[in-house]
């Protein structure tokens, strides 16, 4: 086996991964696209975030007035009108550093780069950079190195440290290089610093969000509690009394002897609705046990295409009822669960309030919108009073469709017309 077949070592392992992440956390650094590199929210609009823009852009307009009537205010370097002109690309970098730290960055690295070639050298001698360049240089590096992940703020620090070796090495007048080590030795303090500040604003987002997902268990388990207290109740005062009902019905021709075939027919159907509703009521209680409420949503539900069904099964039950049930093609599973619903509760209501009245039901589509209307006549029957609760359920299910409910009296009867939307929520 010769040298070339064998396989790397894993320490060229290490080494190359790190060579590969080290290459994108610079490419990152000198461009990084229109996505926002800042590790903290930038809230537009929010007093604070205005405050602070004024707060950077006053200190670097201070910076540099001071700097062109103290540093440059003479023959042999500039004119101090120009040279804060000069100056203001680094204002800039400081308006937008609390924004955009590693755009701030780039512009302050290029003025660095391309300001000796335009105003004249320092006298006497200076280091790479002097005392007023460091004013804008520290605040840009620091949030520079707090905005991003690890990676990120060691390839600002390492990318500052190269660009004060190639100003020190093409920079057009006599640059003091033994300084250049406690400026390498500024970086890094700033670096470390600013990755400090990053590593404590990350623990207390991380705390943030743990602090919330505790929270959203706590009230999931109360939630749960809540609805297993609700299924206890059901099933210890519903549950029982249904059950009763339809024990009743089922065993009263033996109880009471020779009934009228039309009253075991009577009883059967009674026995057998409550029966019906009992094993509703089981799975209710099934849902509100269940911790998984998304099961209950993939389960089975009524639609447009069990209308006929609901309807026959009313007729059958003693119920006047007709229908013209015409929706017009296909209907989503929601709205279809919403319509029989509607024309579930209407006939419930009619019997509860207009006993014995005739009950017609309608369902058409008129363009996209979808029309329900359940209306009866008078009854002929007691009206039982409600607790208002159907119409209440059946408006909110409208509303989810962008519909509309009317219910009102028509004469002597009741008129019960929703109009939903197909398209959903206009």
């Amino acid at each position: 086996m010769t040298t070339d077949d064998r396989a790397p070592s894993p320490a060229a392992k290490v080494g190359e991964r790190i060579l590969r992440v080290a290459g994108r956390a610079v490419a990152a650094v000198i461009w990084q696209g229109p996505r926002s590199d800042a590790r903290w929210p930038y809230p537009r609009g929010r007093r604070l975030t205005r405050w602070l823009t004024v707060l950077f852009v006053v200190y670097g307009l201070i910076v540099a007035g001071a700097a062109a009537g103290a540093v440059f205010n003479d023959d042999a370097r500039m004119v101090g009108g120009l040279a804060f002109l000069m100056l203001l690309p680094f204002v800039a970098a400081l308006w937008l550093v609390h924004r955009r730290p590693l755009d701030a960055w780039r512009l302050m690295a290029a003025w660095v780069l391309v300001l000796p070639f335009l105003v004249g050298p320092p006298v006497p001698t200076v280091p790479v950079l002097e005392v007023w360049e460091w004013l804008f240089v520290v605040p840009v590096v620091l949030l520079a190195a707090w905005a991003g992940p690890a990676g990120v703020s060691l390839a600002v620090g390492g990318l500052t440290v190269a660009l004060l070796g190639v100003l020190t090495l093409v920079s057009p007048w006599p640059v003091e290089a033994s300084y250049l080590w406690g400026s390498v030795l500024v970086v890094a303090v700033v670096v470390a610093v600013g990755m400090a500040f990053g590593a404590r604003w990350d623990a207390r987002v991380a705390l943030e969000a743990e602090r919330i997902r505790v929270a959203e268990a706590q009230a999931e388990r109360g939630a749960l509690a809540e609805r297993a207290r609700i299924a206890r109740e059901m099933h210890d005062v519903v549950a029982h009394h249904m059950s009763m009902i339809a024990v009743r019905c089922e065993t009263a021709p033996y109880r009471l002897g020779d009934l009228p075939e039309n009253a075991r027919a009577e009883l059967a159907e009674v026995a057998a609705a409550a029966r019906e509703a009992l094993g509703d009521l089981q799975n209710l209680l099934g849902v509100l046990r269940s911790s998984n409420a998304d099961g209950a949503e993939r389960a089975p539900q009524p639609g447009t295409d069990q209308l006929e069904t609901l309807l026959s099964d009313a007729r059958a039950a003693g119920a006047d009822v007709s229908w013209e049930i015409d929706p017009g093609g296909p209907v989503p599973a929601p709205l279809g669960l919403t319509v029989y619903r509607i024309v579930q509760q209407g006939l419930a209501n009619a019997a509860q309030h207009a006993a014995g009245a005739p009950v017609r039901v309608r369902v058409a589509r008129s363009a996209d919108v979808l029309v329900v209307v359940v209306e009866n006549d008078a009854g002929t029957g007691p009206d039982v009073p409600g607790g208002g609760q159907g119409l209440r359920g059946m408006r909110e299910r409208v509303e989810v469709h962008g519909g509309t409910l009317h219910a009102e009296q028509v004469d002597a009867g009741f008129r019960l017309r929703a109009e939903l939307s197909i398209g959903g929520r206009p």
